[in-house]
């Protein structure tokens, strides 16, 4: 099961309700230091 992010609080380029889907800028934001500006969510296809 893959899941998105979404940003509760700005950061660089990544306004406040962003949808972030792409895996790999999801794996760098969760091992960075703005982890805690997202809340991980599932989007289920169908």
């Amino acid at each position: 099961m893959q899941f998105h992010l979404v940003v509760v609080r700005p950061f660089g380029a990544y306004a406040k309700g962003v949808v972030i889907t792409d895996q790999s800028v999801v794996a760098e934001v969760l091992a960075g230091e703005n982890a805690a500006d997202v809340v991980r969510i599932v989007i289920r296809e169908g």
